[in-house]
């Protein structure tokens, strides 16, 4: 698994040289990735949590949610604190460089950002490295024979869930979602070998671990009271021993340590210790964005990863095998779907897939080497196959999704979820064709860019194709062909799946 990190890492660099689409990965914007760099760049240089200086030098490409708040003066930083930790020393590694290469030692130079950036590689291979163990853990426990199998099975379902869920396309990504699938996996892992344990020095250990995936985002507090719900389900805690009760008070203060520097940064910039730093609203209960968030064309878990759902489905069949062990992460999942279903923004903005269920993919992973252990000879050949499958289609879906041939916001048609896959180059050629008219409509020349797009649609249904076109054809008086290509247009759009 080590060398599948490296080569993880290599061809991250190897993509940002390709820069598919036009785009390097190796940069830092938008909004997110930047003030996640902000507050890395502000804890090691300054020292604190202001974030002016850090925009004022690399603006956020929108101000959303780091807009200045009125208590304080401050940008605002609505993000947890653990990814911007695991940055630092990258950061301070890249400056130290960029000063022995003659750059300004300022973070903001070309080794800074390099060092910098692959961070989420980093921590996505180290989260690979840390999955394998306990797939290998989980294939014992369900005994697969022969014994030598169980490391096969747990090293093909490794880069399976790599490539098949949305962990392979957030590793090139700045944002905190490798550090979440990091400690995810550490957590489980964790837990697995130490749940019936009373060493105050393991349960420490898991309460650190946990506590810190719990400030990498909100949500994945949520993963801490698994383990509680282990201890409940085996009962009789009233005649535990005094020294289980301190690991599990140990467990706790280890929760607690790492929340002391987040509820600091949220005092310094909303004036309060306790808030919802995304503001009022951000949560709509009861869920009622549940079926979209797993289901959706826009950016469904299942839909778009399916290899996660066969994960559930082991999960859902370890709970009826084994449901005190299986059954408290089973509740953590639905807890978090239903958390982000209430969410309005459930679909993360334009996100590749669910991105805000990322740190379940590990429990994903132990519910998919389950259904290898619970399933004869001949299901598992045609589990690994549907494995593969599922891949592919995440990886065409990842292609789709980073050349620009896909709407955001919005569901897919059938086309676009499923046809277009297999005719990339048709759909780069659409792309091409409304770019081309965009620029060419901007120049002044609708007449030009209307025949630009007549030639591509030959090459299959388009809504942005209509779209430009209604534009051209109004932008040269054809009042005719607008109205036909509006009507197109809607037709596209009425042919869309949930």
């Amino acid at each position: 698994m080590a060398g599948f990190a490296i080569f993880l890492l290599l061809a991250y660099i190897g993509i940002d040289q390709l820069a598919p689409a036009g785009r390097n990965l190796i940069k830092v914007n938008g909004e997110d990735p930047v003030a996640y760099f902000g507050t890395t760049h502000s804890l090691l240089f300054d020292h604190d949590f202001n974030l002016t200086n850090e925009f004022a030098h690399l603006p956020p490409s929108g101000r959303w949610w780091t807009a200045d708040q009125p208590q304080t003066g401050l940008p605002g930083s609505p993000w947890g604190l653990g990814y911007s930790f695991l940055e630092i020393p990258l950061l301070a590694l890249g400056t130290g460089i960029d000063a022995l290469a003659g750059n300004p030692a300022d973070g903001y130079s070309p080794w800074a950002i390099f060092f910098y950036c692959i961070g989420t590689v980093i921590t996505a291979g180290l989260g690979l490295i840390v999955l394998f163990p306990l797939l290998r853990d989980v294939a014992a426990y369900w005994k697969i024979q022969p014994a030598d199998h169980q490391s096969a099975y747990a090293l093909f379902v490794v880069p399976i869930i790599f490539l098949g869920s949305n962990v392979g396309y957030y590793a090139f990504s700045q944002m905190a979602h490798s550090s979440t699938f990091l400690f995810a996996t550490l957590f489980l892992l964790c837990w697995w070998r130490r749940r019936d344990s009373e060493s105050p020095r393991d349960w420490l250990v898991l309460g650190l671990i946990g506590g810190f995936l719990s400030i990498c985002r909100w949500q994945d507090a949520l993963h801490v009271i698994g383990p509680v719900l282990y201890d409940l389900f085996g009962g009789g805690l009233l005649r535990k021993r005094a020294a289980w009760w301190r690991s599990r008070f140990l467990y706790a203060a280890g929760l607690g340590i790492w929340w002391i520097p987040q509820v600091l940064q949220w005092k310094a910039i909303y004036g309060k210790y306790l808030t919802i730093p995304q503001g009022g609203g951000f949560f709509a209960f009861p869920p009622t964005h549940i079926l979209q968030l797993l289901f959706s064309t826009q950016s469904g878990w299942f839909s778009w990863t399916p290899v996660v759902f066969l994960g559930v489905v082991g999960l859902c069949l370890g709970a009826f095998r084994a449901p005190r062990l299986y059954l408290p992460w089973l509740i953590v999942l639905a807890l978090q779907i239903a958390l982000i279903g209430s969410i309005p923004y459930w679909d993360g903005l334009g996100a590749f897939g669910a991105r805000y269920l990322l740190s379940n993919v590990p429990m994903t992973a132990v519910g998919l080497i389950t259904l290898y252990g619970l399933s004869g000879v001949l299901v598992r050949r045609g589990l690994s196959v549907a494995c593969l499958a599922c891949c592919g289609f995440t990886l065409l879906f990842a292609v789709q999704f980073r050349l620009d041939l896909i709407p955001l916001h919005t569901p897919l048609t059938y086309k676009e979820f499923i046809s277009d896959k297999f005719d990339i180059g048709a759909a780069r050629q659409r792309r091409a064709a409304v770019l081309t008219a965009r620029e060419l409509i901007n120049q002044g020349n609708p007449l030009a860019a209307a025949e630009v797009l007549e030639a591509a649609r030959p090459l299959g249904d388009d809504r942005d194709v209509e779209l430009m076109l209604e534009r051209a054809y109004r932008a040269a008086g054809r009042g005719a062909q607008a109205d036909e290509a509006s009507v197109r247009h809607r037709l596209i759009l009425d042919s869309s799946l949930f």
